[in-house]
């Protein structure tokens, strides 16, 4: 659930709940009586090459932005942007944008919170995570975040992820865990295995295909990337069910250009769910896992 909209569900839930009783009391929105509002992000990465073993990022932001920020904005400036089209559709990656910084400063700055020691748990041993300083943008955006220590870490999944974190003088302590999904199996294009470099003919449509979980469908959503050799980037999404088509007018567009005989293909299953702990008004944990492998183009 994106930031807005979990916080527009907050505001409904509780003004029905008041209307149901007959209350006149004001509904209470997630600012504070600073117009403060407090948002945390975890995003868990784990990706590889096919047929080789992945590595996961783990990274956590905790933001203060004032109650009339864009919490969109606010998470691209951040640099934890996810760009997700509908399933069944498709759009343009922009790639490395700069984001608009001048449109933060008519509502106030952006503080990432350092909530002293954060720990992730997969499994046996506990990984804690670098806190890191943010590089200034001004006065608009500073503070700490937390990644992972090592670019090489290798997290298990399906797995319970368990995060805690020991306070400061910001936030108190909290815990709490998530239920990571599976990494994308036995992909195939067409006929072929992903790690085989499986081959597609130029300006068709690339029928994808890979092992789905029943429990899964409903929660998860499939999102394969086309990487031109040039860099430009279609991104494409699906529901899991463990089949999909990349348009015929999407491979087309990426195989254009002179010599150009080859594109990379991403499948990333992604579950993103909220998580709640004292003090985090808007709370949301991402897992995006995903295998990458290249396909040849043919003529027909």
């Amino acid at each position: 659930m994106r930031p807005d909209a979990a916080r527009e569900a907050v505001i409904v839930l509780v003004s029905s709940g008041f209307a149901a009783f007959g209350c006149s009391t004001p509904v209470v929105d997630l600012a504070d009586a600073n117009g403060g509002v407090t948002q945390g992000l975890v995003l868990v990465e784990r990706s590889g090459v096919a047929g080789a073993a992945p590595q996961t990022n783990v990274s956590a932001k905790f933001m203060r932005l004032p109650a009339a920020s864009d919490a969109d904005l606010a998470e691209r400036v951040v640099g934890s942007p996810f760009d997700r089209p509908s399933v069944g559709a498709c759009l343009q990656l922009g790639g490395a944008v700069e984001e608009p910084i001048s449109s933060l400063s008519g509502t106030g700055p952006i503080e990432l919170l350092d909530v002293g020691d954060v720990t992730v748990r997969a499994g046996e041993s506990p990984m804690p995570l670098a806190a890191r300083a943010f590089p200034d943008v001004g006065d608009l955006v500073f503070g700490v975040f937390y990644t992972s220590r090592d670019a090489a870490s290798e997290l298990p999944a399906p797995a319970r992820y368990a995060f805690d974190s020991s306070g400061s003088t910001l936030l108190d302590r909290f815990s709490f865990d998530a239920e990571a999904p599976a990494g994308p199996e036995d992909v195939r294009i067409g006929d072929f295995d992903l790690a085989d470099e499986p081959l597609i003919e130029e300006g068709a449509g690339a029928e994808v295909t890979w092992r789905a979980f029943d429990h899964a469908a409903e929660v998860d959503r499939v999102y394969i990337d086309v990487i031109a050799s040039s860099g430009a980037a279609v991104r494409c999404g699906f529901r899991d069910t463990g089949h999909a088509l990349i348009p015929a007018s999407v491979m087309k567009e990426q195989s254009r250009g002179e010599g150009t005989t080859a594109v990379t293909i991403a499948v990333r299953r992604v579950r993103e769910m909220p998580f709640a702990v004292s003090g985090v008004d808007l709370g949301e944990i991402r897992f995006d896992f995903s295998v990458i492998g290249r396909a040849r183009l043919v003529s027909r």
